[in-house]
C-alpha cells in the first residue's frame, strides 16, 4: 500500500511549476503592455488603436501529469514469513525481503482556490510473496489509488488574513484512499481523510497536515483464509468450513499527521532537490466489532482469542520517505521539468498499523512489520 506515501510528487510540481508559471505570466504581461504602448504611440497621429480584448486566464494555473517507475529491493509484507513462495505459509520464524516494482500515474493541478492530486499505483511483488499465499504461484499484485484536495483560506477569502510569521496560508484538506491486493489476505482497504493543511513559513516548501482518518477494511485473515497462516487462523476458519467471522473491519477515527518538505539544494552544481515525506498515524483499534469478537470466540479457546486479538491490535504507524531528485532533462537537454531521476530511502514502522511486537510479527514472520529499503526510480512529466 502506498497510501500515504505520494503527496511529494504533487507538491514538487507545485513548487516548481508555480514559480515557472508566475514568471511566464509576468513576462506575458510585460510584453502585452509594451506592445500595446508602442502600437498606441505609432497610431496617435491618426487614430487610437482599439482596446484589445484580454485573453481569459486558464482555469488551471498548473496542470501536470506524470508517470513513474520505482524499484524497492528490500520491501516487506507484514505476516509473510520466509520461503512463502515454496512452502505453504512460509517457514515459521524466518524473515522475508521482497522485490517490489512500482508503476504509478500522477496528476496534479492548481486552480484559483486550491490544489488537486490524483495518484494511481500498481505494484508487482516477487514470487516469495505469491498470489493468495499459494506456493509456486507468481508474485501478488496490488493496486491502490488516492486523491488529495486543498482549499486555501487566503484564496477563498481573497485576503492575507491567514498569513503570519509562522505560516503563509491555511487550507482545508480532504481526500481518500483505496487499496486492493491479491496476497494471502486478499485485502480490500478504504480510507477517508479530512483536516487542516498548514503552509509553514520556512525555506523551500514545508507543508503540515493535521487530519482525522477513518478506515474500513476486509481481509481473509479471520474469514477462512490460508489455514497454515497465523497463530489462530486455523481455528478462526473453523478448520476450513467457513466460520461466522466475516473478515470485515471498521476502525475508529484516528489522528494523522503528514509532513512534506521540498528543498532545492542550490549549493550543488546540479539541479537536485531534497524531498522528505513523514506520516504518523495513531492507533485505530482492532476494527473488530463486538459481534465479530463473539463469533471469533466461538471456534477458539480463550488463549486463541487473546492471541488473535493481539495480532489484530493496531499501534502508532510511522512512515518516512526521503529522496534526492535530479532534474535530468535540465542537465542533458536544458529542458527543465520533464524527466526526473531519484534515489531514496523508505522506513516504515508498524507497517499498516501492525504491531511489530505481536506474536505474528515477532515470532512467526519476524521483522515483517517494519520495512527498511533503499530505492531508485524515474519520473516523466507530460508537457
Amino acid at each position: 500500500m502506498q497510501g500515504t506515501t505520494m503527496n511529494w510528487q504533487g507538491a514538487v510540481v507545485k513548487n516548481r511549476s508555480v514559480s515557472l508559471n508566475a514568471k511566464a505570466l509576468a513576462l506575458a504581461a510585460l510584453v502585452s503592455i509594451s506592445a500595446g504602448g508602442f502600437a498606441l504611440a505609432a497610431d496617435l497621429p491618426t487614430k487610437a488603436a482599439p482596446t484589445p480584448t484580454p485573453k481569459a486566464s486558464p482555469f488551471f494555473f498548473v496542470n501536470d501529469t506524470s508517470v513513474s517507475f520505482t524499484w524497492f529491493p528490500s520491501a516487506t509484507d507484514p505476516g509473510v514469513a520466509g520461503s512463502a513462495g515454496s512452502v505453504l505459509g512460509g517457514v515459521v520464524g524466518t524473515h522475508s525481503l521482497l522485490d517490489r516494482y512500482d508503476f504509478s500515474i500522477d496528476h496534479f493541478d492548481v486552480w484559483e482556490y486550491g490544489t488537486n492530486l490524483i495518484h494511481l499505483d500498481y505494484n508487482m511483488y516477487s514470487d516469495n510473496d505469491p498470489i493468495l499465499g499459494v506456493p509456486h504461484a507468481q508474485g501478488d499484485n496490488e493496486f491502490d489509488g488516492f486523491f488529495r484536495s486543498t482549499l486555501g483560506l487566503n484564496e477563498l477569502t481573497h485576503s492575507k488574513a491567514f498569513s503570519n510569521p509562522l505560516f503563509t496560508d491555511l487550507g482545508i484538506e480532504f481526500g481518500g484512499f483505496v487499496d486492493i491486493q491479491s496476497n494471502y489476505l486478499s485485502a480490500n482497504t478504504k480510507q477517508y481523510d479530512i483536516g487542516v493543511n498548514i503552509n509553514l513559513n520556512l525555506p523551500g516548501t514545508v507543508l503540515l497536515g493535521v487530519l482525522a482518518q477513518k478506515e474500513y477494511a476486509h481481509n481473509n485473515f479471520d474469514n477462512c483464509g490460508n489455514v497454515s497462516f497465523g497463530v489462530a487462523s486455523n481455528g478462526a476458519c473453523n478448520a476450513g468450513f467457513g466460520g461466522p467471522y466475516n473478515g470485515d473491519r471498521y476502525f475508529h477515527w484516528t489522528p494523522k499527521l503528514e509532513l512534506f518538505v521540498s528543498e532545492p539544494l542550490k549549493f550543488l552544481p546540479w539541479p537536485v532537490t531534497f524531498i522528505d515525506v513523514t506520516n504518523v498515524t495513531f492507533p485505530k483499534g482492532t476494527g473488530i466489532s463486538s459481534g465479530n469478537t463473539n463469533a471469533l470466540a466461538f471456534p477458539l479457546t480463550a488463549a486463541g482469542v487473546a492471541a488473535q486479538l493481539a495480532n489484530e491490535e493496531t499501534k502508532v504507524e510511522v512512515f518516512q520517505d526521503a529522496r534526492l531528485t535530479l532534474d535530468a532533462s535540465k542537465v542533458f537537454w536544458s529542458k527543465p521539468g520533464i524527466w526526473d531521476t531519484y534515489i531514496g530511502y523508505r522506513y516504515w514502522y508498524n507497517k499498516f498499523g501492525t504491531d511489530h511486537n505481536a506474536p505474528l510479527f515477532s515470532q512467526i514472520a519476524p521483522s515483517t512489520s517494519i520495512e527498511s529499503s533503499a530505492y531508485i526510480g524515474t519520473t516523466y512529466h507530460f508537457k
